[in-house]
């Protein structure tokens, strides 16, 4: 597939696409050269990755799901039993598996967190998991109009919460640093670098 450079992105949700197209841009791909799609979360992607894989055939498709706890928590676990749902790798299906969710990546640039909460980077500290949880108490105690609701005792993305993310992603948000505290998220970004090159982007 040399010499026309697009590709096809996959995420499981809206909420998702400030964030990986903040990581296609940083690998060299122009807004012309790929399209992010959401799909109705994890399921859909495990349910639809044989259409995906012929789909590439085509034209190259990069897919990101969440690792959470499947696998045995383990990413390349998880990786090798989504590709049993396919006919075997693909140099033009990328399936990136995000570390353990995509807002573990957000919260891997603590710096970048702290300012946009307007709070010490000190009083930001990521758990272990339960990543999005952590990120909408931070939204929710810096005052962010409608970027949380309140589910009974759980906090939950409100309607604002894309504008609130996209701004953090432009304004404040550090690939750079993020991807020196996540390693799934430094490996997506040379994997999709790598893809971009080989298909000959930024060569015209």
């Amino acid at each position: 597939m040399e010499g026309y450079v697009f590709a096809q992105v996959i995420v499981e949700g809206p909420t998702d696409i400030p964030v990986v197209t903040t990581l296609m841009r940083a690998a060299g791909w122009a807004d012309s050269e790929f399209r992010v799609t959401s799909v109705n979360g994890k399921g859909v992607i495990d349910r639809d990755l044989k259409n995906y894989w012929e789909a590439a055939r085509v034209l190259p498709y990069v897919v990101f799901r969440d690792l959470d706890r499947d696998g045995g928590g383990c990413p390349v676990t998880l990786r090798a039993q989504l590709v049993e749902h396919t006919s075997g790798e693909s140099p033009d299906l990328l399936i990136r598996i995000v570390d353990q969710c995509i807002e573990s990546w957000i919260l891997a640039d603590r710096q970048g967190v702290a300012e946009f909460c307007d709070r010490s980077m000190a009083s930001v500290k990521p758990p272990a998991s339960h990543h999005k949880p952590y990120l909408l108490s931070l939204m929710k105690e810096a005052k962010l109009k409608d970027a949380v609701e309140q589910q009974g005792r759980q906090l939950d993305f409100g309607p604002a919460y894309e504008t609130h993310l996209q701004r953090l992603m432009t304004d404040h948000w550090s690939i750079e640093r993020a991807a020196a505290e996540s390693d799934s998220l430094r490996r997506a970004l040379k994997r999709l670098t790598d893809l971009h090159e080989r298909l000959g982007g930024g060569t015209q």
